[in-house]
C-alpha cells in the first residue's frame, strides 16, 4: 500500500466533529442573547409572523435575519412551518416577558459569571486557586445587589416550585405539622408546600439581610403570614425544631466536613421521626455524569469551599448523624434528593 504523498497527513480513523462541536458551543448562546435583547419571543407570543413581518417588526437586517431565525429554529427555541415561525413551547413559557414564568433575564446573568469563573480554569488547575465570587454567587454580597438577587430569586423560586410539588406528591404529609427551609432563599419552597398541603407550617432559615425579601414575596404571593423567617448562621445560631427540614442546593457550598456539621445540626433540630430532604446536582457514584461534575467544576471556581459532592457520600453523613432510615432518590432529571428519616424513639 502505497503512504501518503509527502506533505499530506493520513486521516485518523475517526472525525473532529465532537471538538468542534465543543468549540462553537458559544454561539448557541450568542444566538440566545441576540433575540431575548430584540424581543424575538414577545414578538411571538400572539402568534407566528413570516421572515419578511418579523424582519420589519423587530428592525432586523435582511442579511443576517433568514439565517438568525432559522438557527433559532435549530436550537429548539422556535418553530419553523413553511414560512412562519412560532414560539416553541419552552420559549413561550419562559422567554416572553410577562407571560408565565419569565427567565430571560437570566441567561445574560449567568453568562457573565461564567466568563468569569471558567476564565480561571487553567489557573486552578494549576494553583489550586482562583478568584472566587462573594459567598451566595449570583446573590452576591448576602442579598445586598437587589437586582442581582431579584432575578436570582426568579430562577430559584422556579425550580423551588417544582421540587415542592414533586415533594407534595413524593412524600407522606399526613403526619407532619411544619418544615424548615434551611438556606431557603426568600420561602418559596416552604411556601409552595404550604400551598399543597394547608394543614402545615413553616419557616425559612437564611441571613438576616433576606427578611425583607422573603416578607415581600410572601405578600406577592398572597400568603403573609404564613411562612416565618428566622435570622441566622446555620453552623452557629439554633435552628427551630420543625418535623421536616430541607436543604436545598445548600450543602455544594461547602467542603465535607462542614456538610457533616449541617446534617448534624438539622438531626439534633428534628423532632423525633422526622425527615431531612437534601437536594443537589449530586455526582453520580461512577462520575460519569457530565453536567453534573460540570457543575461542580463551576462551583469551585466560583466558591472557596463549594462543589457537588456524591449521594453515597451524603447517605454516609446522614448515617454518621443518628438516621438509622436513608435514602437517595432521582429528582427533576437533573437533580437527586437524599431523604433521611430520625428514629421515632429519641427524645
Amino acid at each position: 500500500m502505497e503512504s501518503a504523498p509527502e506533505g499530506i497527513v493520513d486521516l485518523p480513523p475517526i472525525g473532529p466533529e465532537p471538538i468542534l462541536r465543543l468549540a462553537t458551543l458559544v454561539c448557541e448562546t450568542e444566538v440566545m442573547h441576540a433575540a431575548l435583547e430584540l424581543g424575538v419571543f414577545g414578538s411571538l407570543a400572539e402568534g407566528s409572523l413570516t421572515e419578511p413581518e418579523l424582519r420589519e417588526r423587530l428592525g432586523l437586517h435582511e442579511r443576517f435575519s433568514k439565517d438568525f431565525l432559522d438557527a433559532l429554529a435549530g436550537l429548539g427555541l422556535l418553530i419553523r412551518v413553511g414560512d412562519r415561525y412560532r414560539n416553541a413551547p419552552v420559549a413561550g413559557h419562559y422567554l416572553v416577558p410577562g407571560q408565565g414564568v419569565y427567565l430571560g433575564d437570566y441567561p445574560r446573568m449567568v453568562t457573565a459569571s461564567f466568563q468569569q469563573a471558567w476564565g480561571q480554569l487553567s489557573r486552578g488547575l494549576r494553583t489550586g486557586k482562583v478568584e472566587t465570587q462573594p459567598r451566595g454567587g449570583f446573590v452576591a454580597k448576602s442579598h445586598e445587589d437587589q437586582e442581582r438577587f431579584k432575578v436570582y430569586a426568579g430562577v430559584m423560586d422556579h425550580l423551588s416550585t417544582r421540587v415542592a410539588r414533586d415533594f407534595a406528591e413524593r412524600f407522606d404529609w399526613s403526619g407532619y405539622k411544619d418544615v424548615g427551609d434551611l438556606g431557603g432563599a426568600r420561602g418559596h419552597l416552604a411556601a409552595a408546600l404550604l400551598e399543597a398541603h394547608p394543614h402545615l407550617s413553616g419557616y425559612c432559615f437564611e441571613p438576616p439581610s433576606a427578611e425583607r425579601y422573603l416578607k415581600g414575596h410572601m405578600a406577592e404571593l398572597g400568603m403573609s403570614g404564613r411562612v416565618g423567617f428566622v435570622g441566622g448562621d446555620l453552623f452557629t445560631d439554633p435552628i427551630p425544631e420543625a418535623d421536616v427540614l430541607v436543604y436545598g442546593q445548600v450543602l455544594h457550598g461547602w467542603e465535607d466536613e462542614e456538610r457533616r456539621t449541617l446534617v448534624r445540626r438539622a438531626h439534633e433540630a428534628l423532632r423525633p421521626g422526622g425527615m431531612l430532604l437534601i437536594y443537589d446536582r449530586m455526582i453520580d457514584e461512577e462520575r460519569r455524569d457530565q453536567q453534573r461534575l460540570l457543575y461542580s467544576l463551576y462551583m469551585r471556581l466560583v466558591s472557596p469551599m463549594g462543589s457537588e459532592y456524591r449521594a453515597v457520600d451524603c447517605e454516609r453523613w446522614l448515617r454518621e448523624a443518628g438516621f438509622p432510615e436513608v435514602r437517595s432518590e432521582p429528582l427533576l432529571n437533573t437533580h437527586t434528593v437524599v431523604v433521611g428519616l430520625k428514629s421515632r424513639e429519641e427524645e
